[in-house]
């Protein structure tokens, strides 16, 4: 049997996060977005269950921003390994189901999808 190939991903397009007031704070590779909900890095530690308003500025297929309003809640929050950063899973609450279906085309057009949407 012959061995299987490793398939080089597509370099992430560049996603920044911003909380609150403070400064953004670019994204490593990464960091995920679907219709189920996101996983970033974030130097503030959050609690979990803490539920979160929150903002995305999504570029469409021609590059165009739409917005997504949106409530989750932190479903985990664990330390990096550097102790500077904190990985965060935030579950979407709201997601009204038309956003969801383009937030997963955007994602899976800039390889952002989690491994669950990757297989479905």
């Amino acid at each position: 049997m012959p061995a299987r190939k490793t398939r080089k991903t597509t370099p992430h397009v560049p996603v920044t996060v911003v909380m609150g007031k403070k400064r953004t704070q670019r994204q490593p590779d990464t960091f995920r977005v679907c219709p189920l909900g996101l996983q970033f890095y974030s130097s503030r530690k959050m609690q979990e269950f803490e539920v979160v308003d929150f903002n995305m500025q999504v570029p469409d297929k021609k590059g165009k921003a739409f917005e997504i309003r949106c409530t989750g809640v932190v479903v985990h929050c664990k330390p990096e390994k550097n102790k500077r950063h904190y990985r965060v899973w935030i579950k979407f609450l709201d997601l009204p189901q038309s956003e969801g279906t383009r937030l997963k085309c955007v994602s899976k057009a800039s390889h952002l999808l989690c491994p669950h949407c990757e297989n479905f």
